[in-house]
């Protein structure tokens, strides 16, 4: 499994001394990328306080908060720079789905950056197909529900109040298995 790095392409273009928010940090394998690469303002937000305190072993200056994104998140207006939500987003209703990038808008300075990536509908290795189904491209994939996105869903839910920079289809190769996932960027409006 290689450790692809999404980020690079959009970091490079980023000030260094921006407030930065990744929601679901896992163990932290963004949030530590972020940190090589000179950025020293990341708060790091996931359900799991394992995964935070793995996380928080990985870059111990990250500000650390444990969060479900169901909830609203517990920051200011406007208070980051950047938020980044790489395979978070897809656990969700749709009208929690829709809650949740509501927030992440709401948390965004005027100019912010929102670096997502979610689920493709052709993620086949990871639940896109053979699972039942609950809603619209949500499945319950042993036991967990997972929302799948196709372009159209997408459209749907960037539309008010984003400007898409960049939106495609990629592979990300760090699993037992090839992963199928949209990766977004975009600016609040």
């Amino acid at each position: 499994m290689q450790d692809e790095q999404w980020l690079d392409k959009w970091t490079r273009t980023i000030a260094r001394n921006v407030a930065i928010l990744e929601l679901g940090c896992g163990g932290g394998r963004d949030t530590r990328r972020l940190a090589e690469q000179g950025f020293s303002d990341i708060t790091a937000t996931d359900l799991s306080r394992d995964a935070l305190d793995r996380c928080g072993h990985a870059v111990p200056a990250a500000h650390l908060v444990c969060h479900d994104l169901n909830a609203p998140l517990p920051f200011a207006d406007a208070r980051f720079d950047v938020v980044i939500a790489s395979l978070c987003l897809h656990y969700f209703a749709w009208d929690k789905t829709v809650d949740a990038v509501r927030e992440i808008r709401r948390c965004l300075a005027p100019g912010g950056l929102l670096l997502c990536r979610v689920n493709s509908t052709r993620d086949v290795h990871f639940g896109a197909i053979g699972h039942p189904e609950l809603a619209h491209h949500y499945y319950d994939v042993d036991g967990r529900p997972k929302r799948f996105f196709d372009a159209e869903d997408l459209e749907r839910l960037f539309t008010e109040g984003w400007e898409r920079l960049s939106m495609r289809e990629a592979t990300i190769d760090r699993y037992d298995k090839p992963k199928t996932a949209w990766e977004i960027a975009l600016r609040p409006t």
